[in-house]
């Protein structure tokens, strides 16, 4: 029997990672989408790779952690991915793209995801990006969800289908303050 711990967005801080960090970055994303349960479906090796090499993701843009204050965990993650990287699949010019936002099972509906929203939004803002874009699954409706409630809006006509088995996704962007 495994016990939930009810965590508080407010006992962590979102932060840079640090290059010590990234092997448990790349194992904290493949956990927080769910790959490591028992019958879960497995990613393709492409997928795995982008996945686990948050290194990569960090060399490409800023890859953002949801740390514990006190012990230092690393609970969630958020990459951003300027225009032109080689790792974006959405980002036009003026955007910043939010890539593989994950929270671990046993830290989600705390805040963090928001938390991990928020301060990817005003990093990107700092940096002049005129929006933030993102993808998600068609029927990921828990994301969807907190996306809308944080001003995101579905953009259809950029959305692209997927040959099978890939998954549709559908695209958000959230439109940035001006300075």
């Amino acid at each position: 029997m495994t016990t939930t711990q009810t965590v508080a967005a407010d006992t962590y801080v979102i932060r840079e990672a640090l290059p010590e960090e990234y092997d448990a970055v790349g194992r904290l994303t493949y956990e927080g989408f769910g790959h490591h349960l028992p019958g879960a479906h497995q990613p393709d090796e492409e997928r795995l790779g982008l996945l686990l090499d948050a290194a990569a993701r960090a060399r490409e843009g800023v890859l953002l952690v949801a740390a514990d204050e006190e012990t230092g965990r690393l609970v969630g993650t958020a990459s951003l991915l300027p225009f032109g990287s080689s790792l974006s699949r959405q980002a036009q010019e003026g955007e910043v793209e939010l890539r593989l936002l994950a929270v671990l099972p046993e830290a989600r509906c705390a805040g963090l995801g928001q938390k991990l929203l928020d301060e990817s939004a005003r990093l990107a803002a700092s940096r002049g990006a005129e929006r933030v874009v993102l993808d998600t699954a068609v029927d990921n409706e828990t994301s969807q969800r907190l996306y809308r409630r944080l001003g995101y809006v579905r953009r259809p006509g950029r959305e692209k289908e997927r040959p099978a088995p890939k998954v549709q996704l559908v695209v958000y962007t959230l439109d940035l303050p001006t300075a």
